[in-house]
């Protein structure tokens, strides 16, 4: 645990990954054989958890990769194995399938994330109309949106041309200029910086939103006090996408309110229910 913890601090710094890496094979001498299995297993756990997809985390994971002296298809099947025996774990294993196959380029080591894909597919219900393996490509193209939709944020307010990394998160070039025009257009306003704004808002003791006077504002009059006060845009495609990390979850019609109840969090960065928007995925 501590080393995969401080190789995941020192994400993005190659230096100390390659120190800190070096440090922890002698430490763990006493491993045996099995080290640097369990060593990189441990290590793809707590990188699936706690980092987010970034142009950076590609490069930092392939990085790993190379310190473990792995050929493609030997990170592939440890990709492979490690996801489909945590199959309860679906936003971790779908970011590794969304790093694997941003990482890897070979046909042959690409065929070996297919087990991870059709385990993600089937574990989706039918009846939200749309199938599992639809599902799970929507989902890793929302995962590498959200990802250039933070970078283009992330960049600055001064920039005039479009941000680096769309190629990296398998964007096209058409696709990263709509996200980077729409940021352009909203202030490249970061979504820590749109958490925090919103956190100004006021409700009453009830979970209504209130005006600048004191007053309720229009349509929240109903709630009772049983919600937050915080809201989900519906969505007819039962698609709902975290704006702050970019998992998408899909909810059956019916159950929104039920599903985004008081107290949900976002399984994978743990943010709030308002910060997921509802998407049409058949627009995308």
């Amino acid at each position: 645990d501590a080393y995969a913890g401080e190789m995941v601090y020192h994400d993005g710094d190659l230096d100390e990954m390659r120190m800190c890496h070096g440090d922890y094979k002698k430490k763990l001498a006493w491993l045996g054989p099995g080290k640097k299995r369990r060593m990189i297993h441990r290590y793809l756990e707590t990188f699936a958890k706690k980092v987010t997809v970034s142009p950076q985390s590609i490069s930092s994971l392939s990085y790993a990769f190379s310190l473990y002296k792995l050929s493609e298809d030997k990170a592939a099947q440890i990709l492979s194995d490690l996801c489909l025996a945590m199959p309860e774990k679906t936003a971790s294993t779908g970011k590794l399938l969304f790093f694997g196959n941003h990482i890897l380029k070979s046909p042959e080591a690409r065929a070996k994330l297919e087990p991870i894909r059709e385990m993600l597919a089937s574990s989706y219900r039918d009846d939200v109309g749309i199938s599992g393996e639809d599902i799970v490509d929507k989902s890793q193209k929302a995962m590498g949106e959200a990802a250039y939709r933070e970078a283009v944020t992330k960049a600055g307010k001064d920039q005039t041309s479009l941000t680096p990394g769309w190629e990296v998160l398998g964007l096209t070039k058409e696709d990263a200029q709509r996200i980077w025009d729409e940021e352009e257009e909203s202030g490249f306003v970061s979504s820590m910086e749109a958490k925090y704004s919103r956190a100004k808002l006021k409700y009453n003791d009830k979970g209504q939103r209130l005006d600048e006077l004191g007053d309720v504002k229009p349509g929240q009059e109903d709630l009772d006090g049983n919600d937050d006060g915080s809201e989900v845009e519906a969505s007819s495609s039962g698609a709902y996408e975290c704006g702050q990390c970019g998992f998408t979850m899909f909810v059956a019609p019916g159950r929104e309110k039920k599903f985004f109840g008081p107290g949900f969090k976002c399984p994978e960065c743990g943010a709030a229910k308002d910060q997921f928007v509802g998407k049409n995925v058949e627009d995308q």
